[in-house]
């Protein structure tokens, strides 16, 4: 059709003689002539010259591009002088086409001329009929469309010889033109010929009516050609087109196979299923090989078919030796042709795709064949990149999970409740609740940029080292200056390695200290941080938004909060709108003096987040006589003072198996301090019934930290440290703008 536009648009030369030496131009028949006039294999017009609009009498612009029969209606012959000759052009065209030349002036008998001509030589199938449709004179092509003789069809009823096309439809057609005089055009009529009974043939019908000199109908004509390649060319075309427009949208590999089945239904088969095979489905990372798995069919249309296996059921591997990897043709009296496709990649089976036609009987061809092949080739791509995305998924997910688990809190002071909900396979957030020491608690919310496993490698390595950081007992805005560096540098290794580009993350990190009862909270990026006061009202906007770790901005934003004893803390891994209605129904639930453990599924899971991490805690107080301050004097002598008062207060708190431990640790400290630190010096000791747990804390405002060495046989001193650290379960260093504090950890029987 292409080739035709472009004909129509740029007209033919006058006909004339080419030059010596030169080949004959397009459209020379057999004697070298060059036609006037060239129809294509279809019966349009495709060269109409001058010299036929002279020969003719009709202007290019009203034949050019219309079906050859129209030529009946449009030439007065009784004006033609010179007559026609109509056969196929010269070898060098493409084939199918014929052409028209003069044939030199007419003597007489001008109408019966050109009709004989039209009749015996025209590749357009013609049917002449009277004014009761019965058929009168057919040419050679129509009778060859229909694969017999024209004396079993001239003088028969139109509905009669053509039943086998559906006649009756047509017939209300052509009496309409017969009867009001306007022509139709490319009227398409679909059946089964006797010379090819087992496969549809279209044709397009093209009538008009034939009339008197007074314009009387005295019947029609009724041009047909076979489009049926055509059609079929473009059916296979538009079936591909929307298997490659609707497949691969989802990363699903039962999808892909639904999104096939329903592309072929019903242009190419009547019946299609798919089946993957076991190892595709539970192992993708299996390399499946001919004939040493099951399938299972997974994907079939349409539902209600008979033909196909129900979706889950396990079927038999349909290849072996004698077909290997290549479609073929099952022949199936049920089932009818059936073409069998296997669904491979790089020598991998993935799956069989069946298409079959028990609703007709038209077998399958080479271009079937083909074009089979075509679609289980973008099918197995879009099944592999399902599968490998479905493997890194549940990897990511598993890790996720993983990520999820947190422990009991260890601190009798906060309850916690979250809600962590990873989608895809992005990066993604995740939450921490970390024990500090002096049951302080800190609670981190991060989230990660990007998507893929790099991304979440990356969120791994954050946590991992805010977990690390978080135990050097920073300050919070201290913490994300380091974990803004540690970003920074995984970003820079992706980038050397070509994974991906520059990391950036964001996270919110707050410490809780309930003896002081207040929060210190550090903020990099949006994410959102709400505060619950015991009367109900709620704060927002603590701290402003500044720029994500890795990013570049100014300091982090931090701020330390009074935080009463039932107060709520609520971190989300993004921003949110306070307004909005689920994350007002939470504060309503929380403002209710609801504890966080209490809160439903519901409550957390419908908050205006993706990737989303969600942490809820409420705090508390240590009871008064859970801890015990002593202001140490700096002097030698306070040594032994301050063991009495430790030893004391214990066993007061009924710890007298541990009273030996705390003696030897708060001696050791005190010396410590008094030797090596800067006044002032103080002394805390706090019981945590919760956990079963005695710390001991000695604070001065020195900045100078106590290592842990092996003391030499005849060293005086450097056992300090070494004696603490063994008889508690953990000891530390944590600094402050007063200084530093030494604390160690110790675990008592209930």
């Amino acid at each position: 059709m292409a080739e035709r536009e472009e004909r129509a648009g740029q007209g033919a030369p006058e006909a004339s003689a080419p030059p010596e030496g030169r080949e004959a131009p397009e459209g020379r028949g057999p004697a070298g002539r060059q036609a006037v006039a060239v129809f294509d294999d279809s019966g349009l017009v495709v060269v109409w010259t001058r010299a036929a609009e002279r020969l003719l009498g009709v202007h290019r612009a009203a034949i050019l591009g219309r079906p050859v029969t129209e030529l009946l209606t449009l030439v007065d012959l009784e004006k033609l002088t010179e007559g026609v000759t109509v056969g196929p052009v010269g070898e060098g065209d493409p084939p199918g086409r014929w052409g028209l030349w003069p044939a030199g002036p007419l003597p007489g008998g001008i109408r019966s001329g050109v009709l004989d001509a039209v009749f015996t030589q025209s590749p357009v199938g013609l049917h002449v009929l009277d004014a009761d449709l019965n058929v009168l004179r057919i040419n050679s092509a129509a009778g060859g469309m229909r694969g017999v003789a024209e004396g079993e069809i001239v003088g028969r009823p139109f509905s009669e010889v053509y039943s086998r096309f559906g006649a009756g439809s047509l017939e209300d057609a052509l009496r309409e033109v017969l009867a009001s005089g306007v022509p139709i055009f490319d009227q398409r009529v679909a059946g089964y010929p006797r010379e090819d009974p087992e496969r549809e043939h279209i044709y397009t019908v093209s009538v008009f009516r034939l009339e008197d000199d007074l314009g009387r109908p005295l019947g029609l004509v009724a041009s047909a050609v076979d489009v049926t390649a055509r059609d079929r060319a473009r059916d296979r075309l538009a079936v591909l087109h929307r298997v490659h427009a609707r497949m691969g949208l989802r990363l699903d590999a039962v999808q892909c196979a639904r999104e096939l089945v329903r592309a072929v239904v019903p242009t190419f088969a009547d019946v299609a299923h798919v089946a993957l095979t076991t190892a595709e489905l539970h192992s993708p990372d299996t390399d499946t090989t001919w004939g040493d798995t099951a399938l299972r069919c997974v994907a079939g249309w349409p539902p209600e078919a008979d033909e196909a296996p129900e979706v889950g059921a396990a079927l038999d591997m349909p290849y072996g030796d004698a077909h290997g990897p290549a479609p073929y043709v099952q022949e199936s009296h049920a089932a009818g042709p059936t073409l069998v496709v296997p669904l491979t990649l790089r020598g991998v089976l993935l799956g069989v795709a069946h298409f079959s036609r028990p609703r007709r009987p038209d077998p399958f061809e080479d271009d079937d064949l083909r074009l089979a092949a075509d679609l289980a080739a973008h099918t197995a791509v879009c099944v592999d990149n399902a599968r490998r995305y479905e493997h890194d998924h549940a990897v990511a997910l598993a890790l996720k999970g993983n990520l999820a688990r947190t422990g009991r809190t260890g601190r009798s002071a906060m309850e916690t409740a979250h809600r962590y909900l990873p989608t895809g396979l992005g990066g993604g957030a995740w939450f921490d609740v970390i024990p500090l020491s002096g049951n302080r608690v800190a609670l981190a919310v991060g989230h990660i940029a990007g998507i893929g496993p790099d991304a979440m490698a990356a969120m791994v390595q954050l946590r991992s080292a805010v977990q690390v950081l978080s135990a050097l007992d920073l300050d919070p805005h201290d913490l994300l200056a380091r974990l803004d560096d540690t970003t920074r540098r995984l970003g820079e290794e992706r980038v050397a390695a070509g994974t991906g580009g520059p990391l950036t993350a964001q996270c919110v990190y707050a410490v809780h200290d309930p003896v002081t009862e207040t929060c210190a909270i550090a903020r990099a990026g949006h994410q959102t941080v709400l505060v619950g006061h015991s009367d109900g009202s709620w704060r927002s906007g603590l701290l402003e938004e500044t720029t994500a770790l890795g990013g570049e901005g100014p300091p982090f934003a931090a701020d330390e909060i009074p935080v009463p004893p039932g107060s709520t803390l609520v971190l989300l891994s993004g921003r949110a709108d306070p307004d909005d209605p689920a994350l007002a129904g939470l504060r309503a639930r929380l403002a209710g003096a609801v504890p966080p453990r209490a809160l439903s599924a519901s409550d957390l899971h419908d908050l205006p987040l993706d990737q989303a991490a969600v942490l809820v805690a409420r705090t508390r107080s240590l009871d008064a006589d859970d801890v015990a301050c002593w202001e140490v004097t700096p002097e030698l002598t306070a040594v032994s003072e301050a063991r009495r008062w430790a030893v004391r207060t214990v066993e007061e708190w009924g710890l007298t198996e541990t009273a030996f431990a705390v003696e030897l640790i708060v001696s050791e400290l005190v010396t410590n301090a008094i030797r090596h630190g800067t006044p002032p010096i103080h002394l805390r000791i706090i019981r945590n019934p919760a956990d079963h747990t005695v710390t001991c804390e000695i604070s001065d405002a020195g900045t100078a930290a106590p290592h842990l060495r092996r003391a030499r046989a005849a060293d005086e001193g450097g056992r300090g440290i070494f004696i603490s650290g063994e008889l508690s379960d953990r000891w530390g260093v944590r600094w402050s703008e007063q200084g530093k504090t030494v604390w160690t950890e110790t675990s008592y029987m209930p």
